[in-house]
């Protein structure tokens, strides 16, 4: 017989379900306040309750029965700790749910699924952050400049392009019998008169030089 064992799919598979339903409920027991849809919030709020009238007796079973839910150790402590101090004059009622709207896009009815008694945390106001004394006691040389002028970039100058020398490379053994040859044959036409010098100077050939 399952009698009164109808519960809502919320158009899940079981595993996810559960799933969805156990971090729901781990994060209202850590920030004691979840925004989430009406359908929803009414699934975990059995899950919730479950869980915190567990809470008002600490044994060893029924924390091992509330970390089979919550699977996290220090929020098993927490809950045995300090949520059951704060519902220890009431039976039920744990938590409350507050309609906020409809979603925009699917058009959903939107909730805050919060706990009735809750843990005030007050939060500290930020600290300014003061300006050294030692920059402010010092007053500021006559000839020396101001910081903000000390830390100014100075104008990039492109470093100047290196020539590279390339040396001669020495002539070979060819080349110099060339040269010498054209040097030989340049004395012997200074030497000739007349008409035969100047044909051995045009008819020279380019290589010998």
């Amino acid at each position: 017989m399952r009698h009164r064992k109808r519960r809502n799919k919320l158009s899940m598979m079981t595993a996810h379900r559960n799933a969805m339903l156990r971090n729901m409920a781990k994060n209202l027991l850590k920030f004691q306040r979840v925004e989430t849809t009406v359908a929803r919030a009414k699934e975990a709020r059995r899950l919730v309750e479950h869980l915190i009238t567990l809470s008002k007796t600490d044994t060893v079973a029924s924390r091992r029965r509330a970390y089979d839910i919550l699977t996290d150790r220090d929020l098993v402590y927490k809950l045995f700790k300090e949520t059951s101090q704060l519902f220890k004059s009431r039976s039920s009622g744990y938590t409350r749910i507050i309609p906020l709207g409809f979603r925009r896009g699917d058009g959903a009815s939107l909730c805050v699924f919060e706990l009735t008694e809750k843990k005030i945390v007050e939060k500290l106001p930020k600290k300014k952050k003061e300006k050294s004394q030692k920059t402010e006691g010092v007053k500021p040389e006559a000839g020396s400049k101001p910081a903000k002028e000390e830390h100014k970039k100075e104008p990039h100058v492109p470093p100047e392009p290196r020539i590279k020398t390339i040396q001669k490379k020495r002539p070979t053994l060819e080349e110099e019998k060339r040269t010498e040859k054209a040097k030989s044959e340049d004395k012997k036409a200074s030497q000739q008169r007349g008409f035969m010098k100047n044909l051995r100077g045009l008819f020279r050939k380019r290589g010998d030089f």
